[in-house]
């Protein structure tokens, strides 16, 4: 299961399988689905980026390639 630290509430978001995601600060405590709806706890709101990266699908092996190896044209504005 994985499990992260917010960067900046420090919040802990914690992988509970089936696309459900803990999430923990301090004393608070709430369980919120990957789409980001609240389901119980305390804590009644989290960062949807967040519960994605942590309680989303994990990528197929070899689907983390740099750009450079994947030869994609990044723009710059």
């Amino acid at each position: 299961m994985r499990k992260k630290v917010h960067p900046l509430s420090h919040a802990v978001y914690e992988d509970m399988g089936e696309g459900l995601v803990r999430v923990t600060k301090g004393a608070q405590m709430g369980v919120f689905k990957t789409t980001g709806q609240y389901i119980e706890g305390d804590l009644t709101f989290a960062d949807l980026h967040m519960l994605v990266w942590v309680g989303g699908c994990e990528l197929p092996a070899g689907a983390n390639v740099g750009q450079r190896q994947m030869r994609v044209e990044i723009l710059h504005d």
